[in-house]
């Protein structure tokens, strides 16, 4: 095969991914420079030459796999465009009722007073899709441009200098041969490349590896299911926000759930679960199909009807798994640099933020003509001074405490608000969440397979049924973007220890053991990479971390409109 000829373009600064982080940063950028040149030439000083700002967005559309709750804090947005409301940003609702509830099969237990990291009174129920698809027209308004449909695929680099980013090649049969309409990656070089992939992005793996940029602690994932669901006009009641967790599981596993209500009678129900449990059977889907036989639940959504589904991988692990958010040409913002909030339930207000710090840095090294790390290191002091990181500050030992235990992280949490985040104990352990799994053996003998369950088809679905209200599409021929090392280990070794946890911890059927006909006995892995809905669980929770997600062609993946 030839060498493969490849253009390049040169930009100011490069954005990967059109998430609510690098939009609100690109956005942010343009602003601020132009405030800086309004007192540069007030002062008669030197203005900046208007950079030119590109974001390139593996969906086909901007927002396309948006994925989250989203009651959205609106402190971020406000900041950032204090307006916002006025110039039109997508609310579903105004939450004027947010409330707590501990669950049984049949009851329903309002918590008297909610809990402060669960009182969302004043925020934005949305779908981030929408938000996200607002502000690239904001964007594009001051001047970003906006690529989607291009995936990122590699990192470049000179020593320890970022230089930029290869796209994937396009047009690659399954066999990695050229089809006829084989179109190579492009080589986009910058001087500032911020990533803001959302969660275990895949370039921010390179790049965190490449730099030995990771945090003190590894950082931990949930994986929240989302669905859409159109209810009964009387089901339906605007400014409701409910999270909540059900007994007897959240007292052995961490998991919650939440229900907000959105416009024409649609709810956002979603059940997140925690990616370091001790059983290799742990299975986000199941555990969002199952809460849905609750009495309240199914007095909610009977005569109502499914709409959209998704999943979606959450960092955990807060302040002590922050990575170092730059290095000379790069910077990590949003998901990508572990701004989420999961003691709060929230993070799009934090990406938001870190986006317009990120932003402010550059502007400082446009000045100096520096994008090394002694100008860029300027965001990290922004956001030791900022009501960022005193929030993550306060949140700073909750995951570490769940991961001692559930019921310990419930008695640690009233001591960590009220001593602002130390707990009984600082600087809590954590260790990535696949260390926890047990091997089968080491499993009570009533767990040790993977648990029944029949999908009534009404109001529980099955993975490959939700696939369709997923909207995931991708080439079937093409390589798979699901890279494992080592499917031997599939059939031996992982089958003995684990009985195949990719089965289980998929939400999208993904991965499947088939009968292996040169080996009449053994089961091989089947890898249906079209249904994937990008949530990355694979990645974090395969036990011998031998899976790697990576990017597929541009503009493939899953349609989480409205979500």
């Amino acid at each position: 095969m030839s060498e493969i000829e490849r253009e390049s373009m040169e930009v100011d600064v490069l954005y990967v991914g059109a998430g609510p982080a690098n939009l609100a940063s690109a956005y942010h950028l343009m602003k601020q420079v132009e405030a800086y040149n309004q007192k540069a030439e007030a002062a008669g000083d030197e203005s900046i030459e208007p950079p030119t700002v590109l974001v390139i967005e593996k969906s086909a559309g901007v927002g396309d796999h948006m994925l989250s709750g989203a009651v959205i804090n609106p402190r971020g947005i406000r900041e950032l465009m204090p307006d916002f409301v006025d110039q039109g940003f997508p609310i579903e609702y105004v939450c004027t009722d947010a409330s707590f509830y501990v669950f049984t099969k049949k009851l329903a237990l309002r918590a008297p007073i909610t809990p402060p990291n669960f009182a969302k009174k004043g925020y934005y129920v949305a779908s981030l899709s929408n938000v996200a698809k607002w502000l690239g027209e904001k964007c594009e308004e001051v001047g970003v441009e906006i690529y989607p449909g291009f995936a990122g695929d590699q990192i470049l680099t000179e020593g320890r200098r970022v230089l930029g980013i290869r796209t994937g090649d396009m047009g690659v049969d399954k066999e990695g041969k050229r089809k006829p309409n084989f179109q190579p990656g492009m080589d986009i070089l910058a001087k500032v490349t911020v990533l803001g992939e959302g969660g275990r992005g895949s370039l921010t793996k390179q790049l965190i590896d490449r730099f030995d940029l990771g945090g003190d602690h590894p950082e931990t994932y949930e994986t929240g299911i989302k669905e859409i669901w159109r209810v009964k006009p009387e089901n339906h009641k605007p400014g409701r926000v409910i999270h909540g967790a059900l007994l007897p599981d959240m007292l052995s596993q961490f998991d919650g759930m939440w229900l907000y209500d959105m416009q024409d009678d649609l709810v956002s129900f979603g059940y997140v679960t925690v990616l370091d449990s001790e059983n290799p059977h742990n299975d986000p889907h199941l555990n969002a199909q199952k809460f849905k036989t609750t009495s309240f639940m199914r007095k909610i959504l009977e005569g109502g009807e499914l709409i959209r589904y998704g999943a979606k991988a959450i960092p955990t692990g807060g302040l002590f798994a922050m990575p170092k958010l730059y290095c000379d040409g790069a910077m990590l913002i949003g998901d990508s640099g572990g701004f989420c909030n999961a003691f709060r339930l929230s993070g799009v207000h934090l990406a938001m933020k870190s986006g317009m710090m990120a932003a402010e840095a550059i502007v400082d090294a446009l000045a100096d003509k520096d994008f090394s790390s002694t100008t860029l290191g300027g965001y990290t002091e922004r956001y030791r001074g900022s009501w960022a990181y005193d929030e993550h500050r306060e949140a700073r030992n909750f995951h570490g405490a769940a991961n001692i235990s559930p019921l310990f992280a419930m008695l640690n949490t009233p001591v960590m608000l009220a001593t602002k985040g130390r707990g009984l104990r600082d600087h809590l352990p954590s260790e990535a969440g696949h260390r926890k799994m047990k091997k089968l053996w080491e499993l009570p003998p009533e767990k040790r397979k993977k648990p029944e369950f029949e999908f009534d088809g009404i109001l529980t679905f099955s993975k490959e049924h939700l696939v369709g209200f997923s909207g995931a599409q991708h080439e079937v021929d093409q390589p798979s973007h699901l890279v494992v090392a080592d499917t031997d280990l599939c059939s031996t070794t992982c089958a003995e220890e684990y009985g195949n946890p990719c089965e289980s911890f998929c939400p999208a059927a993904v991965y499947e053991m088939v009968p292996d006909t040169d080996n009449p006995g053994r089961k091989k892995l089947f890898i249906h990479h079209e249904n994937c809905v990008h949530c990355k669980t694979c990645d974090i929770a395969d036990p011998y971390q031998v899976i790697t997600w990576t990017t597929p062609e541009g503009g493939e993946g899953p349609d989480y409109t409205k979500m």
